[in-house]
């Protein structure tokens, strides 16, 4: 049944419930989307789908684990979520280290930051863990951020 044959809700509850179902399915599309771009990318590069390619091949199962799951509805989808996110996040760590030394290795570090940022903008991100670097300043007691932090100020305008 489409919303627009859907019975209008009797209740604030009813109302927000039918919100997150419509909200978890356009979550859903949102990553079969960017499945369906990783492919291409994955195409365009190599001439096999993400599914076969190396270092894509866990991400995108992971990826079609949780369409599956937002569509299903199930309660796994969260857990499927911050193992998505700590994949990318890992993947990341791996193509900074090698953008070092490789000028190749810098485009697919973008294209995993983007994919990053365009999953945070849905609501998608890791359970936040300390980095390496604040658990140090921590533990010699120096909380302060290092001179090369990103220092956030309001703007206005």
């Amino acid at each position: 049944m489409s919303s627009e044959d859907a019975p209008a809700p009797k209740s604030a509850g009813e109302a927000l419930a039918r919100a997150r179902d419509h909200a978890r399915l356009a979550a859903a599309e949102g990553v079969a989307a960017f499945r369906a771009l990783l492919d291409a990318a994955a195409l365009a590069a190599s001439g096999a789908p993400s599914g076969e390619v190396a270092g894509l091949a866990g991400l995108s199962e992971r990826l079609a684990e949780l369409d599956a799951a937002l569509r299903q509805g199930t309660g796994g989808a969260n857990a499927l979520v911050g193992a998505l996110a700590a994949a990318l996040d890992s993947e990341i760590a791996r193509w900074e280290e090698r953008s070092a030394d490789d000028g190749e290795a810098r485009a697919v570090l973008r294209a995993f930051l983007g994919l990053r940022e365009l999953l945070w903008e849905l609501g998608v991100r890791a359970p936040a863990q300390p980095s390496e670097g604040a658990r140090a300043r921590a533990s010699e007691g120096g909380g302060a951020p290092s001179r090369r932090a990103v220092r956030r100020v309001p703007v206005e305008g």
